[in-house]
Formats: structure tokens, sequence, C-alpha cells
């Protein structure tokens, strides 16, 4: 997949097991808002008011904990292990494992992202629908965000880890976001590396390869839209995965996997 992302980005599709890019018949025309890529299933969504800015904290290592105390609310914790010691916090999760443990553990109170997709027939394909987790959500200290990707098909479903789909879900409710800590496993700054330094060490990762199968999908789709959200006036990024501009060679192959270009 990686040397098809190289040489070949249209081809990227071909490679993936989950097969969760889109062939050149389903590529989205790329248009000045990202969030455009982007639908939301209202029917599954909570009733969502207006948000002023936001502070969004993310696991990677690039954010200091100890400056938690020092950031704006609300903050929104995204797959949090632990409940933080201030009243302004939302708990973040597209994962079943993290729901469950926040609701264990009272860390309330909870968004939770539910990621669909379309199938490989065009179906739209409800991830929890009729399922014990939805029965779960029918909580008012729930709110559920719903969204898929427009393009498809996602036979795997859409590789939006949980830390993406919260900003796509803030970026189109509120004023302003700030993130931290948004890395996606990269342990330095790729954008003030080479290009080889930059590519090898974001989309290549052994391990997570191994633990979680489809670490080069994910890491795809994470680069790509943290470059693109970072276009949005309204967005700002500190972690690692912030000022991606400095590789128009990546940006540039990464544009043509999903989009007609």
């Amino acid at each position: 997949m990686l040397l098809a992302l190289q040489f070949h980005p249209q081809w990227v599709h071909w490679f993936s097991d989950q097969r969760i890019f889109p062939d050149q018949k389903r590529r989205l025309i790329k248009t000045a808002n990202p969030l455009d890529d982007f639908g939301i299933d209202h029917e599954r969504t909570t009733g969502i008011p207006p948000l002023e800015k936001v502070t969004v904290i993310q696991r990677g290592v690039s954010f200091d904990r100890s400056q938690i105390d020092q950031l704006p609310g609300p903050i929104y914790a995204v797959n949090w292990q632990e409940k933080l010691e201030r009243n302004d916090v939302v708990y973040v999760t597209g994962d079943h494992g993290y729901l469950q443990r926040f609701q264990e553990t009272e860390m309330f109170p909870i968004l939770f992202i539910e990621v669909n997709w379309f199938d490989a027939q065009g179906n739209y394909v409800v991830r929890d629908k009729d399922t014990e987790v939805e029965r779960c959500l029918d909580d008012s200290r729930i709110t559920r965000f719903a969204l898929y990707h427009k393009a498809g098909p996602h036979i795997g479903g859409m590789p939006s880890t949980s830390g993406l789909a919260c900003l796509v879900y803030l970026a189109h409710y509120s004023e302003a976001v700030e993130v931290h800590g948004w890395d996606f496993y990269m342990t330095f700054h790729p954008a003030y590396t080479g290009y080889w330094n930059a590519f090898f060490g974001h989309f290549l990762n052994f391990y997570q390869e191994v633990r979680a199968k489809k670490h080069v999908e994910n890491a795809i789709y994470n680069w790509h839209y943290a470059k693109r959200l970072a276009e949005l006036p309204n967005f700002v990024n500190h972690g690692f995965l912030s000022g991606l501009e400095n590789h128009p060679g990546i940006n540039k192959r990464l544009d043509r996997v999903f989009y007609n270009v």
C-alpha cells in the first residue's frame, strides 16, 4: 500500500484489505471545505446546540498533561483514561470499549461518535443499529453524533478514529476549535523533517499494524484530514499532525486517494 501511495496513489484502494478507499468512480470532488467530505446522519444524532470556542485534548505525546488546568474550557477529552478534576469536561469516544469504561467509572457527560458507511452495493450501513451499544445510549448524559464519509465503498467500515471523528463533529458545530495531542502515534514533528522521515515515520508503524491491522489506512485518513482541517479559519492544531502544508508531495498523493484531481 505504501508503494502504491508513493508511485500510484490512485491505486491505493486495491491494496487495502478492508477496501476502505474509493475507486475512481466514487472519489469525491475536492472543495474548499473539508467538512463537505462528510455527511451527518441527523436522524441518529442528538439535538446539538451551537458551541463557542472549544478545546480538544487527545493522548499524543506532544501534549503536556500538566497544562490541562490552564486550558480554556469546555474540554473534549478523547479516549481519556481517567476522570479529570474539572467540571467542564466532555469525554469522547467512538469505541465501544471506552464507552463502557466511561459509564462504569461515571465519566459523564459523554459524546459518543457513531461512524457509519456505505457498503460495496451502495447501501447505508448503520454500525450500532439494534445492538447492545445502542440500548446503552438511552441516557440523557450521553450525546450521540452519527457521521459517514461520503466516498465509498467501505467494506470494513470507515477508518475514522475517535479523535478525527470528534474533530469533524466540533468543526461542524463550534465557532472555533483548538486541539492538543493529535499525533496519531507520532513521536516527532513531521512538518520539520524531510520527506522520507515524515512518510515512513507516520505511515509505517509495525507495532500498531500488528495490533490494529489497519494502521496504514487510519494513518492516511488522519494525515489527510489533519492537513485539510487546518485550512479552516476556526481550527488550530498544536499536535504533531500540524504544519503538514510543509509536505506538499505527500499531500498531493493523499488528494489522489480521495478526490478526482
